[in-house]
C-alpha cells in the first residue's frame, strides 16, 4: 500500500516514524521519521519484519501487540528498539488496525513510532527527584528528633552521604577565616577538629559564586593541612552546599566522591540545598538547647556548691529540687525530700525567719518568687554558730557585768566610808577599809587578767612556741605555791623522778596547771585531797589534776571547756566567768597538747592533760 504523493509529503515532514505493515508482519511503509529515527533506508526495510527488536521480550512484546491489532485493538507500547548503528533508543509505538475500506477486514496494521529518551529520562528523573524527596524528608525528620548538638552535627554528615550516595561526607563550621571540621561520615574521625582556611576551600568558591550549592573538583583545592590533603586526593569529586544561621553562612555541607567524573545534577544539588537548609534549622534548635543545657548546669553546679540550702517548692508548696547542702543541714536526702513539704515551716516571701530543727540546729530561711512558673526557691543557711556567739556575747556581758559589780560595789562602799566619815574611823578601821579595798581591787584585777587572757586564747590562732622544759619542776612549783592558800585541803604529788622534758610553751602550762589547781580547791569545799600525777606513755606525758570535790553531772564532761560554762549553773555559789577551763583547753590546742575531764572513782573529778615530749611525731 502506496500512499497518494501528498500524504507521502505529509509523512515525511513528521517528527515521528510512520510504519505500516501487513497481517505477516513485514513492513509495507517507512516514513522519513523512521529512517531518521532508526537509521535503516526505506529500502532496507520494506518486506522485513519491524528492524531493530533487541530481545526476546521485546519480540514478545510485539506479537502480542499485533495479535490485537488484528482483533481490532489499539495498542500502546513502550519498549526499546536497536538503531542501525547498534545503539539502543526508548520508543513509544502506537499500533493501529488498518483495513482497504471503512468497513473492510482488517489487513494490516499501522504503527506511530516517537522517540522516548527524554520523557524516559524526564521520567528517571522525576522517579530519582521524588526517592530523594522521600528519604529527605525521613532523614530531616531524624536530624530534628535529635537536640545533642555532636549528634546533629554526625547525623547532618551522615546524611549527606545517604541522599547523594556519596563515598564520604563532612560538616564544616565557618569560624571567622577558617573552616573547622566538625563532623566526618565515611572518614578518619582524627580529622574532627582540624582547621582549613577559607581561602583555600571550596567554600570560598561557592561564597563568590552566590550559589547555595557546587559541584567541584576537589583537587582543585590545595590544603595546607596533610590530613585534608590527603582526604582530597582520593576523593576527587566534590559536592558542597550552604548552611545559613539567621541569614548569614555559617558553615558547609560536603558529600565526596571518588569517581572523578560522577555526574550531579540539578536533582542532587537541589536535595543538598534542601538538606543544607534543614540542617541550618537543625542546628540553631540543638545550638539553642546546647545553650540551655548549657546554663542549666552551670546554674546547678552553682547550687550544687554551695553551702547554703536550697529548695525550689511547687506552686502547691512541694519540694522539686533539692541541693547537697539541703541535706547536711537537715539530713533528710534528695530521696526523702522530693514531693514532700519543707522540714521548717517558711515566712513571708521576701522577709528573713530563724527555726531551730530538732537536732538543734537553727536555720535562717529566705524565701523568693519565680514569676513564670509559680514556684519558690528557699535559700536556707546554718546560724548556729553565729546563734551562739550571740548568746555568748549576751552571756559574756551578763556575767562580767555582774562580776564586775561585786567588787567594784566594795570598793564604791569602802571608798565613800572613808571619805564621808574619815574623822570618825579610828585608824584600825581606816586600815581595814584600805586592806579591803586593796583586796577588791587585787580581785578585779585578776578577773580583768583572766578576761584578756581569755580573749586571747579565743583568737583565731593563737601564738604557738615549742621549747623543751621540765615539766615535773613546774608540777612541784605549782603544788608548792598552792600549799599556802589551801589550807583545807591535802596537796600529793606523785611525779617520776626521771620524767622527760617535754615540748611547749611553759608559761602557757604554768597557766593550765595553775587554772586546774585553783579549779580543784575551789569546787572542793569541804577540802579533801587534790592528788596530781604525771607518767609517760611514749611520746607523751599524761599528768591528772585529781579533786575529791563536787564532780561533774555524767553529760558534761565535754561541755565544761565551753567559753562561759560552769558546772550546774554555779556561779552564783563559787564565782567566776566561766573561761578557765575554755583557756586551759585552748592553751593546750595551741601547743599539740589536750586536756579532757573524767570521773574520779569515790567520787571528785580528774583533769587529764598530754603534752608532747621531744623527738615525738
Amino acid at each position: 500500500m502506496l500512499p497518494n504523493p501528498l500524504a507521502a509529503r505529509v509523512l515525511d515532514a513528521m517528527a515521528d516514524g510512520v510504519v505500516a505493515g501487513g497481517n505477516d508482519g513485514r513492513v509495507s511503509l517507512w516514513s522519513a521519521g523512521a529512517q531518521r529515527l532508526f537509521g535503516w533506508t526505506e529500502t532496507e526495510v520494506l518486506g522485513q519484519q519491524f528492524p531493530g527488536v533487541p530481545d526476546e521480550k521485546a519480540e514478545q512484546d510485539r506479537d502480542v501487540a499485533l495479535a490485537r491489532v488484528r482483533h481490532g485493538e489499539h495498542v500502546s507500547l513502550a519498549t526499546k528498539r536497536r538503531r542501525a548503528d547498534g545503539s539502543l533508543v526508548d520508543v513509544w509505538i502506537v499500533f493501529s488496525p488498518m483495513r482497504a475500506w471503512l468497513d473492510g477486514p482488517i489487513d494490516g496494521w499501522l504503527a506511530v513510532v516517537r522517540d522516548a529518551t527524554q520523557q524516559r529520562a524526564g521520567q528517571r528523573e522525576l522517579r530519582r527527584r521524588t526517592e530523594l524527596v522521600g528519604r529527605l524528608a525521613s532523614v530531616v525528620a531524624s536530624i530534628n528528633s535529635d537536640l545533642d548538638l555532636s549528634t546533629v552535627l554526625r547525623r547532618i554528615s551522615e546524611s549527606g552521604g545517604e541522599l547523594l550516595t556519596g563515598d564520604a561526607a563532612a560538616y564544616v563550621v565557618l569560624e571567622g577565616d577558617d573552616l573547622v571540621v566538625a563532623a566526618v561520615s565515611g572518614l578518619p574521625s582524627n580529622l574532627v577538629g582540624e582547621r582549613i582556611p577559607l581561602a583555600e576551600s571550596a567554600v570560598a568558591t561557592l561564597l563568590d559564586s552566590g550559589r547555595p550549592s557546587m559541584a567541584l573538583n576537589n583537587r582543585d583545592y590545595t590544603n595546607s593541612s596533610p590530613l585534608v590533603a590527603a582526604t582530597s586526593a582520593t576523593l576527587p569529586r566534590l559536592a558542597v552546599a550552604l548552611t545559613r544561621l539567621d541569614g548569614q553562612p555559617s558553615g558547609a555541607l560536603y558529600v565526596m566522591f571518588a569517581a572523578e567524573r560522577r555526574a550531579l545534577g540539578r536533582v542532587e544539588l537541589g536535595v543538598l540545598e534542601l538538606l543544607a537548609e534543614a540542617a541550618g534549622t537543625a542546628l540553631t534548635n540543638a545550638r539553642a538547647y546546647d545553650r540551655t543545657q548549657r546554663q542549666r548546669e552551670h546554674e546547678r553546679a552553682v547550687v550544687d556548691a554551695t553551702l547554703d540550702g536550697m529548695a525550689v517548692l511547687s506552686p502547691n508548696g512541694l519540694v522539686r529540687q533539692w541541693n547537697p547542702a539541703a541535706y547536711e543541714l537537715t539530713g533528710l536526702s534528695k530521696v526523702q525530700a522530693m514531693g514532700r513539704p519543707l522540714p521548717f515551716p517558711v515566712a513571708e516571701l521576701g522577709v528573713v525567719a530563724e527555726h531551730q530543727l530538732a537536732s538543734g540546729r537553727w536555720l535562717e530561711v529566705l524565701c523568693a518568687p519565680i514569676g513564670e512558673t509559680g514556684e519558690t526557691v528557699v535559700d536556707f543557711r546554718d546560724v548556729t554558730r553565729a546563734k551562739a556567739i550571740e548568746q555568748s556575747k549576751d552571756l559574756f556581758l551578763a556575767v562580767t557585768s555582774h562580776e564586775l559589780r561585786t567588787p567594784i560595789t566594795v570598793v564604791q562602799g569602802y571608798a565613800s566610808t572613808l571619805l564621808t566619815h574619815w574623822d570618825d574611823l579610828t585608824d584600825d578601821e581606816r586600815r581595814s577599809s584600805v586592806d579591803r579595798i586593796a583586796e577588791r581591787t587585787r580581785a578585779l584585777g585578776a578577773l580583768v587578767e583572766q578576761l584578756l587572757l581569755g580573749s586571747r586564747a579565743g583568737s583565731a590562732a593563737p601564738a604557738q612556741i615549742e621549747i623543751p622544759f621540765d615539766l615535773a619542776g613546774l608540777l612541784r612549783t605549782a603544788v608548792s605555791g598552792f600549799a599556802t592558800v589551801a589550807v583545807d585541803h591535802e596537796l600529793i604529788l606523785e611525779v617520776p623522778d626521771q620524767l622527760p622534758p617535754v615540748v611547749g610553751d611553759p608559761s602557757s602550762v604554768e597557766i593550765v596547771f595553775g587554772q586546774l589547781l585553783e579549779n580543784a580547791v575551789k569546787y572542793s569545799p569541804d577540802g579533801g585531797a587534790i592528788t596530781v600525777s604525771a607518767r609517760v606513755e611514749g611520746y607523751r606525758i599524761v599528768a591528772l589534776v585529781c579533786d575529791r570535790g563536787l564532780g561533774i553531772p555524767g553529760g558534761e564532761y565535754t561541755q565544761v571547756f565551753e567559753r562561759f560554762y560552769q558546772v550546774g549553773g554555779e556561779r552564783r555559789r563559787f564565782g567566776g566567768v566561766g573561761l578557765g577551763l575554755y583557756i586551759v583547753r585552748r592553751l593546750l590546742d595551741a601547743q599539740g597538747g589536750s586536756v579532757r575531764a573524767l570521773p574520779r572513782d569515790g567520787g571528785g573529778t580528774c583533769f587529764e592533760v598530754t603534752l608532747r615530749t621531744e623527738g615525738a611525731p
